[in-house]
């Protein structure tokens, strides 16, 4: 796994031009429905120009990694994949579906397996300087089904940088 995982994560932010002209490195097969991507948050964002191309990301801490790459198709249709790989221990992949709430922002639904149990999470992430930067707060399950929301996006705070890689 940590060898895939090594294999499958190796992109640059500072080549996403290049990346911009090669559209067949991400296939991602579960496509999300719209109630998967709207929520109170989304907001409709007019005349701004439209972000697209592939972007990724690495973090490595000790021997803990967490791998993240998407690319943005449109404003409303940016899919990816997320790897959180703890080192021996049982880690979390999965995809990410969502869409911008603002020029930076954007919210996935990380769908993704852990310790055997498919479930999803709410992430709000942002492309800055270089980095994403995921939002961090309390998670809720209202209706215990295994689909974390975050309890109030006003006070989660951006703490995680994952600086971007090549993508490959």
């Amino acid at each position: 796994m940590k060898k895939i995982n090594k294999a499958l994560f190796t992109l640059s932010l500072a080549m996403l031009v290049a990346a911009c002209n090669n559209q067949s490195k991400t296939s991602i097969e579960k496509q999300p429905t719209k109630t998967e991507i709207d929520s109170p948050i989304s907001t409709k964002i007019e005349n701004r120009q439209e972000m697209k191309g592939d972007f990724c990301f690495k973090k490595t801490e000790n021997k803990d990694v967490t791998d993240i790459k998407f690319r943005i198709l449109s404003n409303d249709d940016i899919r990816g994949e997320m790897i959180w790989q703890p080192y021996e221990k049982d880690g979390a992949v999965g995809t990410l579906t969502g869409k911008l709430i603002s020029d930076n922002e954007i919210r996935f639904v990380y769908s993704y397996t852990i310790e055997g149990n498919k479930q999803t999470e709410e992430k709000i992430m942002k492309v800055e300087n270089g980095n994403l930067y995921i939002k961090k707060g309390e998670l809720l399950d209202v209706k215990k089904e295994g689909n974390l929301t975050l309890k109030d996006i006003a006070t989660a705070t951006y703490t995680e940088a994952i600086h971007a890689v090549k993508c490959e």
